[in-house]
C-alpha cells in the first residue's frame, strides 16, 4: 500500500514538469554544427561486461534503493535490470533506439506515467534518443567545457561537456536536468525532474 501511495505521487508530479532552461552561461558565440550520435558522449556507456550501480528513488520524504545493472545484449539492444537490496526483483526493461520493453515492473509501479519517465530517463542517459546525424549549436564556455544545444521533436537538449576528458557535466531536457559532479568518487549522477511534485534520482557507479 504505501509502494502504492509513493508512486502513485510521483505519477502525478510528473503532470507538472517545465520546459528546459539555458545551461550556456559563460560561453561564448555559436556556431552550426553538423554532428553524429557519437559525438555526444553518453552518461552510461552500455558495454559486453555487466555494470552495476547503486540506484535511490527520493520523493517527498520517501526513498526506493535498490541496484541496477546494464548490459549491452547485441549492439542494438540494452538490458536494465532493477532489484532490491534484499534480491526482489523490481524492474526489467529491455531498451533499443526505437523500442522500449518492460519484461517485468512491480505492479506498484506499472503505470503509464511511471513507464513513460524510466523510458525517457535511460534514453536520455545511454544517448539513444539522438538522430544518427543532427544539426546542433555549439559553443566554447571556458578553457574545459563547451555547450552544445540541439532541437528535437521532443523538444530542445542542452549540453555541457568537460572537452578534456568528454564527460558530460550537465544536461538540460524537457522537463529534467542532469548534473554528473565533475571530482565526484563514485562517480554520481543526479536526475532531477522539474515540477511541484517531481522525483530525483541518483545512480552511482559501484567498483
Amino acid at each position: 500500500m504505501r509502494n502504492f501511495l509513493f508512486v502513485s505521487v510521483v505519477a502525478f508530479g510528473l503532470l507538472a514538469t517545465s520546459c528546459a532552461s539555458s545551461i550556456r552561461s559563460g560561453c561564448g558565440d555559436t556556431e552550426r554544427v553538423l554532428l553524429s550520435r557519437t559525438d555526444i558522449p553518453s552518461v552510461i556507456v552500455a558495454t559486453d561486461s555487466l555494470q552495476t550501480f547503486d540506484m535511490e528513488i527520493s520523493f517527498f520524504g520517501k526513498h526506493l534503493n535498490g541496484m541496477m545493472l546494464i548490459k549491452r545484449q547485441d549492439p542494438e539492444t540494452v538490458r536494465i535490470l532493477v532489484n532490491s537490496y534484499f534480491g526482489m526483483s523490481m524492474a526489467d526493461f529491455e531498451m533499443r533506439t526505437d523500442t522500449f520493453v518492460v519484461h517485468h515492473l512491480l505492479d506498484a509501479m506499472n503505470k503509464p506515467l511511471v513507464v513513460n519517465l524510466f523510458k525517457n530517463d535511460f534514453k536520455l542517459l545511454l544517448g539513444l534518443y539522438l538522430p544518427k546525424h543532427f544539426s546542433a549549436q555549439k559553443s566554447l564556455c571556458n578553457q574545459l567545457e563547451e555547450s552544445i544545444s540541439i532541437e528535437t521533436l521532443q523538444g530542445k537538449y542542452q549540453y555541457r561537456i568537460n572537452r578534456e576528458n568528454q564527460n558530460i557535466v550537465r544536461i538540460k531536457a524537457p522537463g529534467i536536468k542532469v548534473e554528473i559532479p565533475f571530482h565526484s568518487s563514485p562517480r554520481t549522477t543526479t536526475l532531477k525532474h522539474r515540477g511541484l511534485l517531481s522525483p530525483t534520482i541518483v545512480i552511482k557507479e559501484m567498483k
